[in-house]
């Protein structure tokens, strides 16, 4: 039927069946005593994993890394991108990365009237670069 049947203990410790042999009508049933079950072998002992200290970075002086450009230009933050997209200017423009710069960010993350007041603003940059 497909049922799994549990047998308490292990089946493989189980002793051997004995071939059955007529009894005679004297004799009285005998069960016979379990076979002894060997206890299992304690696991080996764990091994901790050995302390592993990361590498040391070579010492570096700061003049001794190279000057950073200062006329790169630098990736503008999502805020910025946001009100890029909203004011429909070119983010390759001069005059776009002047407006970008002049942006105050984090008092239009802090102030929701600061936000408010900058929308007419980006809807007429919109305005402008439709025509």
């Amino acid at each position: 039927m497909g049922y799994a049947v549990y047998v308490e203990g292990g089946a493989l410790d189980a002793p051997l069946p004995q071939a059955e042999r007529p009894l005679a009508p004297a004799a009285v049933d005998v069960v016979p005593a379990p076979a002894p079950v060997a206890p299992r072998a304690a696991p080996p002992p764990r091994r901790e994993a050995p302390v592993r200290t990361p590498p040391e970075a070579p010492a570096t002086a700061p003049e001794a890394r190279p000057p950073r450009r200062g006329g790169g230009l630098r990736m503008p933050d999502r805020l910025q991108i946001a009100l890029l997209r909203a004011s429909g200017c070119n983010p390759n423009d001069p005059q776009t990365r002047a407006l970008m710069d002049s942006w105050p960010l984090a008092e239009l993350r802090a102030n929701p009237a600061a936000k408010r007041a900058l929308w007419p603003q980006l809807r007429a940059l919109r305005r402008k670069q439709r025509q």
